[in-house]
């Protein structure tokens, strides 16, 4: 297969959960009771909006109050490192027992058991560690979901043991590979994997950007007005998934409108912690690569609720998961050919996110999607000569049909409106309602889900497939 297969099944594995959805739709404003009754603006404002607003936000002003509590300590004065590191790690313990209390010990011991596992390996072999710690990291995910941790406690701290996980298997990889000279020492892997900013929502950061962040920091207009930015439209996102679709689109809507409407929530609950996550990052340092900008992006909801096509949507789902799925996964398999690549971005994946029919389920029918989409509009766009590929065209490409033209645009729009088809379809069943979500979606939801849409989504998959043999 070409590089760009790669990136089809690469970035289908990113259209997935790395946070726990159900922190964003915690309660519901309506029950069963009071389904049929007309909500007015203001009633909605009164029973569900201001309530949700003001208990985002205090969960929300506690975690921002700590990353700037821990950036004013480390980057407004000089700071020896160690120190810098150690308030880092300080600050994120507590920002962790906020949030999940006792349980947080699974999250510390994965930390110490990772770092001691990867010291010997690195006196040992000196090689190898990017592998050997991504095996280990899964199966210690796996042991611990299956035997040791309650369902329940296991779902609400997914995302954080995800994000120990992958900072610390891109340290291994970056020691093997030599992006870092040497091993950070206990202190500064503690101050990397516990940063307050990037803890508990993320995003995934390189330790070199965590490193960065102590050299020469920025205090700007900018840096604020990003922070407040990004409150904003998390709190927006918060109030649409929680509040706004249920009233707009009640249960007793056509049932594709209802499949929109519980997909939509479950975005925008993704956007909530997207957002949120890159207000923690930046209100900690991160995100200065230039003189005056902060750049920090985890999501583009604009690409994905009105979508090129799928590819596109999973490419911006989570762009730091992105990078890293491409960087630690697949470059460093790619020798063993582009197929066991993919395979193995994949299964690395689908196991970080955990033991998830549900999840499995949407990777691998998205998988089959964005692929079937890939070579059916490569072949449209060869034998038509338009730029009608899953990505936009260089502005120098060798199409007749550019992408201006009334066709062109028409049939792009169309692909995109497939594309909020099948979006709608793989996310019915992360239904923000269900009591369900408290410990993660089963087997039956599922198939319960898609077999109300009569499988649809994957019928039209097929006969996209078949229609693509056929031309």
């Amino acid at each position: 297969m070409n590089d760009f297969d790669y990136d089809v099944f690469e970035d289908a594995e990113e259209l997935s959960p790395m946070y726990d959805e159900s922190y964003s739709s915690a309660n519901l404003w309506y029950d069963d009771e009071d389904a049929e009754e007309v909500v007015s603006v203001g009633e909605l404002w009164e029973m569900c909006i201001e309530p949700t607003m003001r208990d985002g936000f205090v969960h929300i002003g506690k975690l921002l109050m700590w990353c700037f509590l821990f950036r004013a300590s480390t980057q407004l004065v000089q700071v020896p490192p160690l120190v810098c590191h150690a308030v880092s790690a300080g600050s994120g313990l507590l920002i962790l027992h906020h949030f999940f209390k006792f349980t947080m010990s699974y999250i510390i011991g994965f930390m110490v058991v990772a770092y001691i596992i990867l010291l010997l390996i690195s006196h040992l072999l000196k090689k190898y560690r990017g592998p050997i710690m991504g095996t280990i990291c899964i199966v210690f995910l796996v042991i611990c979901e299956l035997f040791f941790v309650k369902r329940a406690d296991w779902h609400k701290i997914r995302g954080a043991q995800m994000l120990v996980a992958m900072k610390v298997i891109s340290v291994a990889f970056d020691t093997d590979i030599g992006t870092l000279q040497s091993l950070p020492s206990l202190v500064e892997f503690s101050g990397y994997v516990l940063c307050v900013g990037t803890c508990v929502f993320g995003p995934w950061v390189p330790y070199r950007d965590y490193i960065a962040i102590y050299n020469k920091p920025l205090w700007n207009y900018q840096w604020v007005w990003r922070i407040v930015s990004s409150i904003i439209l998390a709190l927006l996102f918060l109030s649409i998934s929680t509040c706004w679709m249920q009233w707009l689109i009640p249960d007793e809507s056509w049932r594709w409108w209802v499949a929109y409407r519980d997909a939509l929530s479950f975005r925008s609950s993704h956007y909530f912690v997207s957002f949120l996550s890159e207000a923690s990052a930046v209100t900690s340092g991160f995100g200065h690569h230039d003189i005056t900008l902060w750049t920090l992006t985890v999501a583009r909801p604009q690409y994905i609720e009105m979508p090129r096509s799928l590819v596109q949507v999973v490419v911006f789902w989570n762009m730091p998961m992105h990078h890293w799925l491409k960087t630690y996964i697949f470059r460093t398999t790619k020798s063993f050919g582009s197929f066991p690549a993919i395979l193995s971005t994949y299964a690395v994946s689908s196991l970080l996110h955990g033991l998830n029919f549900q999840l499995a389920a949407v990777l691998l029918s998205l998988g089959a999607y964005t692929y079937t989409e890939y070579v059916l509009r490569q072949k449209l766009a060869s034998v038509f000569g338009a730029c009608i590929q899953v990505r936009p065209c260089r502005k120098d490409c060798s199409h007749r049909s550019k992408d201006k033209q009334f066709l062109v645009v028409l049939a792009n729009i169309g692909f995109g409106i497939l594309a909020m088809f099948h979006l709608s379809y793989l996310g019915v069943m992360f239904d923000v309602s269900s009591k369900l979500q408290d410990e993660g979606y089963n087997y039956m939801h599922t198939i319960s889900k898609w077999s109300t849409l009569n499988y649809a989504s994957h019928w039209v998959a097929l006969f996209t497939y078949i229609f693509y043999l056929l031309v």
